[in-house]
């Protein structure tokens, strides 16, 4: 049986991606397998509770959809809990799920709620507390494409950091490196999917002090209209990264995506995409979003004026 998420998107505090030298964020607490622990809880979200965000599972069912050992996933629930974005309503002491042997009770019952929230609605008005978008729809299609739970992380950073008029991140690849704590050539790997996928666009721009700004600019929805608008403002430079890196890997050079990117002196003109919610800024009460039921490939495909190429770069 496959869990499918029970929305489309959720929103995350922003701070959880807050740098600082002084303690961790709650990225760093959890890593990006706890980030991924928690986003897969929304596979199992119970409708019409005190709490919206609330989850009802077990070790054994979240082992199913993130593929992670029992322990693992105990001790990044532990993690979580600590880093305070969740609490077990039904065991008061992690002891009660450990049996007499020893082995952690994989099949109890888990009765769940997220703690560091906002309102389900994409724009309703809220706290005034700031958040990053986030579209299950989208990371499900990453995972199509094979792209694993790093690359949920990679998003996370990125938008975070694309909170501006222009929409786009300047961060490094060594920087994205460290913060994430992956290594800087699986990084480079990362930005290389992404732009095969569609899924963002990457450009250098001259800094004026003989060196280069690293822009990234990226799709933050699942929606097919939107989808469509990003592919053809971006495909032109999406397509030329690709064969220069393709050729590159033909010719067996060692890969270094920043020094591939296409140098552009203008501002690409960028779309308006959704208006989603910012990691900067209050959330608009002007804006509905309607609801997709599906992200069928074969849906999308007929909702969308693209070539039959490009949608096997995109969906395969």
């Amino acid at each position: 049986m496959k869990f499918n998420y029970t929305l489309n998107s959720i929103k995350i505090n922003s701070a959880w991606f807050d740098q600082s030298d002084r303690k961790q964020n709650v990225y760093e607490k959890i890593t990006y397998k706890g980030l991924n622990l928690y986003f897969k809880l929304y596979k199992f979200r119970i409708h019409n509770q005190e709490n919206e965000h609330t989850f009802i599972t077990s070790i054994s069912m979240l082992r199913k959809v993130t593929k992670y050992k029992t322990d693992e996933i105990f001790e990044l629930l532990k993690k979580m809990k600590n880093a305070k974005i969740i609490k077990l309503e039904n065991v008061s002491r992690w002891e009660y799920l450990i049996d007499e042997n020893g082995n952690i009770k994989d099949k109890d019952i888990l009765i769940i709620t997220a703690i560091d929230t906002f309102p389900i609605e994409d724009f309703k008005k809220d706290d005034n507390k700031y958040y990053i978008f986030v579209p299950l729809s989208l990371f499900q299609l990453y995972e199509d494409k094979g792209l694993n739970e790093k690359y949920y992380a990679l998003y996370c950073l990125i938008v975070k950091w694309s909170q501006n008029q222009e929409h786009k991140s300047w961060m490094s690849i060594a920087k994205m490196a460290k913060f994430l704590g992956f290594d800087k050539d699986y990084v480079n790997q990362m930005i290389y999917n992404m732009n095969r996928y569609y899924f963002m666009s990457s450009y250098r721009k001259r800094n004026g002090k003989g060196g280069f700004n690293f822009e990234h600019f990226i799709l933050n929805s699942w929606k097919p209209d939107e989808i469509e608008k990003f592919i053809r403002i971006h495909k032109e430079n999406m397509d030329k990264l690709i064969s220069r890196v393709d050729n590159k890997k033909k010719n067996k050079k060692k890969m270094d995506i920043e020094t591939e990117l296409e140098i552009v002196e203008e501002q690409p003109k960028q779309i308006k995409q959704q208006k989603a919610p910012t990691a900067f800024g209050k959330p608009r009460k002007d804006v509905t979003v309607k609801k997709v039921e599906s992200t069928n490939d074969n849906e999308i495909l007929e909702q969308l004026n693209v070539t039959d190429r490009d949608w096997e770069e995109i969906f395969g």
